[in-house]
């Protein structure tokens, strides 16, 4: 009676599990919402599955949720599997597209950095050389210019 108590409760957890499910997964709640209310039917009335057995040729009602339950899990494995590779796929797509965008970028990048040190170089070329220190042309154009002290204390 413990014991299928606890199954019992674990079995209305499967139900509120494949209830709350329904709007992302119909189909998989629906199907779980089955197998939750045959496992509480035949947790209640284990004669029943003996029965059910015996008309499919199996034997014993255990023997056949056990058959049972291993066929579901191979199935909920092959799902996940294929959801699993489906993502790997999408995952490896983006990660392509990034590496390609990065690679554009790269390349972009480096075109514009030469055409600005080509533009460097001409620039550079272009321009007269700066006069020497002793020259008095320098010393001219580089005097410092002074203005009068402001006191802070005065504003």
């Amino acid at each position: 009676m413990i014991a299928q108590a606890i199954l019992s409760l674990l079995l209305c957890f499967v139900l509120i599990y494949s209830w709350a499910e329904y709007r992302r997964s119909p189909a998989v709640a629906l199907l779980s919402f089955i197998a939750g209310l045959a496992g509480l039917y035949f947790i209640w009335m284990p004669s029943h599955s003996t029965q059910v057995a015996e008309f499919i040729g199996i034997g014993r009602g255990a023997d056949l949720i056990m058959y049972l339950w291993v066929c579901i899990s191979l199935i909920v494995l092959l799902n996940l599997h294929l959801k699993l590779r489906s993502q790997h796929e999408v995952i490896t797509a983006l990660a392509r597209a990034i590496a390609l965008a990065n690679a554009y970028s790269a390349t972009e990048g480096a075109r514009l950095r030469s055409a600005e040190h080509e533009t460097a170089k001409r620039t550079a070329a272009d321009k007269p050389p700066l006069p020497l220190a002793r020259d008095a042309s320098y010393k001219e154009s580089t005097s410092v210019v002074r203005t009068p002290a402001v006191d802070s204390t005065s504003l």
